[in-house]
C-alpha cells in the first residue's frame, strides 16, 4: 500500500514501514502537508498497512480495503470540521464510538482532518485519548498548517512532515549557502558555516548549558535575520543528512561534515531527528513573522533539549 509513495515520500514512508515491521507504531501521528486530500489518502493507505498485520485471511482483508476506500469501514473513524471548527460534540461522539474493542481487525483508527481547526474546547476532549492511549487505538491527525495546531496536541503526536522542507541541491556545501545568502563574501560564508557547526556541537554535547553560557555568543555570531535563517537552514540540511544516513541512504548535502553527522546519529533516534527538523522549520516561520532573535534562540535551545 505505501510502497507507491516511496519515490516522493521516501523518508516518511520508510519510517512507517519500518515501525510496522518492528511492531512499534505510535499511538498518535500528526501528518503535515499542504495538500490535505493527499495525506488523507496516504493515511487511509497506512491504515490498510496496519490491517495487513492482523491475522486475517486475504478475502477478509480485501473486503475491509474496499470499505476503507468508500469510507464505510466501521473501525476507521473520520472526523472533519463542521463549519469553521471541529466541535466538541464530534469528539465526544468519537470517544463513545471507540469504547468497544476492535472486532474485525487488530486496531481502531481515527483520522482527524484539519487538526488546526480543533479549538480549545474540542482539543481538550481529545487530549485524554492522546495522553492515555489504548493499545488498540491509533490517532492520525492531518494539517496543512502546523503552526495553528494547539501545542498540547503537537506535543503528544509523532509529527511527520510531508512537505519538501529542503530543495534537492548540489552536494557541494558552498553552492547551497551561496543560494541562501548572496550578499556575503566567501570568507564570511566560511565563518557562518564554522559557527553553525559549533552550534550543532554545543546543542548536542552541552545541552541546556548552551542557554547559560553561549546564547550571547549565538546572538553575536548570527546578528541579523539573514544570518539566523542561514543557521536554521544549516541545521535543517545537516539533520536531514543525518536522517538519510540513519536509514542507510546517501548523504545529500553535508558530505564534508560526516563527523558531525555521526555525532547527531549517536545522540538521536530517528524520531528525535525528525522532531528537530520540524523545530527548525517552525523557527524559520517565527523568523519570518519577525519574532525577536533572543526568543528564537531561547526556543531553539530549550525545545531542542526537550526532545531527549
Amino acid at each position: 500500500m505505501l510502497d507507491k509513495y516511496l519515490d516522493k515520500q521516501e523518508i516518511v514512508t520508510k519510517l512507517l514501514l519500518n515501525s510496522l515491521e518492528k511492531n512499534k507504531i505510535s499511538q498518535a501521528y500528526l501528518f503535515v502537508c499542504d495538500d490535505i486530500d493527499y495525506i488523507f489518502k496516504y493515511a487511509k493507505d497506512f491504515v490498510k498497512e496496519i490491517i495487513k498485520t492482523s491475522n486475517l485471511d486475504e478475502q477478509k482483508i480485501t473486503n475491509i480495503f474496499s470499505r476503507i476506500d468508500k469510507n464505510e469501514y466501521t473501525e476507521l473513524k473520520i472526523i472533519e470540521p463542521s463549519g469553521q471548527y471541529i466541535k466538541k460534540e464530534q469528539l465526544v461522539e468519537l470517544q463513545n464510538s471507540v469504547l468497544n474493542k476492535p472486532v474485525e481487525a487488530n486496531k481502531i483508527v481515527y483520522i482527524i482532518k484539519n487538526a488546526e481547526k480543533l479549538n480549545s474546547s474540542s482539543a481538550n476532549s481529545i487530549l485524554k485519548f492522546l495522553e492515555e492511549p489504548e493499545d488498540d487505538i491509533i490517532a492520525i491527525l492531518l494539517t496543512n498548517n502546523i503552526n495553528m495546531v494547539i501545542p498540547t496536541i503537537k506535543s503528544r503526536c509523532q509529527i511527520l512532515n510531508f512537505k519538501n522542507t529542503v530543495s534537492i541541491l548540489e552536494n557541494d556545501n558552498k553552492s547551497i549557502f551561496y543560494l541562501s545568502i548572496e550578499d556575503k563574501t566567501d570568507e564570511e560564508i566560511d565563518d557562518l558555516i564554522n559557527n553553525s557547526v559549533e552550534v550543532v556541537k554545543s546543542l548536542e554535547k552541552k545541552g541546556l548549558n548552551t542557554l547559560i553560557y553561549e546564547k550571547d555568543l549565538l546572538i553575536e555570531k548570527f546578528k541579523d535575520p539573514k544570518e539566523i535563517k542561514f543557521l536554521l537552514d544549516f541545521l535543517t540540511y545537516i539533520y536531514m543528512d543525518s536522517l538519510y544516513k540513519s536509514i542507510d541512504k546517501d548523504i545529500k548535502y553535508m558530505i564534508s561534515y560526516v563527523e558531525i553527522i555521526n555525532i547527531i546519529m549517536e545522540k538521536n533516534k530517528i524520531n528525535d531527528i525528525i522532531t528537530k527538523v520540524n523545530l527548525f522549520e517552525d523557527l524559520k516561520m517565527d523568523l519570518k513573522n519577525n519574532v525577536n532573535s533572543k526568543l528564537i534562540f531561547d526556543r531553539l535551545i530549550i525545545e531542542f533539549n526537550e526532545v531527549k
